[in-house]
């Protein structure tokens, strides 16, 4: 005897396929959320510890990371407002050399990687710095036209042809006197290349400034009282930076001050230099 075939209501058949439907929403939603980079949020207020669980304060952290032998590295890469451990740059080379086998063997093809290669691998596989939601890459932005704290004419537009680093910052704000010092870092590094100019959007007056780097040495050309210009592209967290390429469009921006911006810097410029 044969069993009777099953049939179902229609309504139960549209419920059933509303189901299967929204399974497969659930699970594209799922992969869209995995495949968004998170956005960190470095700052102040940034918790930043040890292995041995010790927390540091923003100037402790800070001053760590300019000595170029410390990195952080984000304790939940999917939460953008993760703690971040403190890490040695030659824990990461020990990392980078180890063999996924036996731990400790230098694996082939990292035998002959220098310090700095090491460095590198370690930032590249850093998130990039967070990013500012004033600029978006590929666009140009607003035109300027003004003097540096010398007098000097500055016109944006005549700029054209030339990679550009903006830098917006003021006196008071810590990131932006941590940053100093790897600013400077890059401005050494393109001395000798015309085709590079740094420009940094200071909010402070000519005289506190000239105060101001008689203790700490800014070498980017600086352009005083320029609150009007930072107002123009509406920002209000500093330090904010922007690369522009030889076309004027923005290549690369990022907000605050993270151990990771100098290499993604230098990388964006070499990029727009070719």
């Amino acid at each position: 005897m044969k069993p009777k075939p099953v049939t179902l209501p229609m309504k139960n058949i549209c419920l059933l396929l509303l189901f299967i439907i929204a399974g497969f929403v659930t699970r594209a939603q799922d992969t869209v959320k995995k495949t968004v980079p998170t956005r960190f949020n470095i700052d102040m207020n940034t918790v930043v510890k040890d292995s041995t669980g010790k927390t540091y304060t923003f100037k402790e952290w800070t001053a760590l990371t300019r000595t170029r032998e410390y990195v952080l590295v984000a304790e939940d890469t999917n939460n953008p407002n993760t703690a971040f451990k403190l890490v040695k740059k030659d824990v990461l080379m020990r990392k980078y050399h180890a063999s996924p086998n036996t731990g400790n063997a230098i694996s082939t093809g990292q035998k002959n990687l220098s310090p700095e290669d090491i460095e590198k691998q370690g930032m590249a596989s850093d998130p990039k710095p967070m990013e500012s939601e004033n600029f978006t890459v590929g666009e140009r932005i607003a035109l300027f036209t003004t003097h540096d704290m010398n007098g000097n004419k500055i016109k944006l537009k005549d700029l054209r042809g030339k990679v550009v680093m903006i830098n917006f910052w003021f006196i008071g704000c810590p990131p932006c006197r941590a940053e100093i010092p790897e600013l400077n870092k890059l401005v050494e590094l393109y001395k000798d290349n015309p085709n590079v100019v740094f420009l940094a959007i200071a909010l402070d007056s000519q005289h506190d400034l000239k105060k101001f780097l008689q203790t700490t040495p800014f070498n980017f050309d600086i352009i005083d009282d320029a609150r009007f210009i930072a107002n123009m592209y509406n920002i209000h967290l500093y330090p904010t930076s922007v690369i522009l390429d030889k076309e004027g469009k923005v290549a690369f921006h990022t907000v605050s001050f993270a151990a990771s911006s100098p290499y993604w810097v230098k990388k964006t410029i070499n990029e727009a230099l070719k």
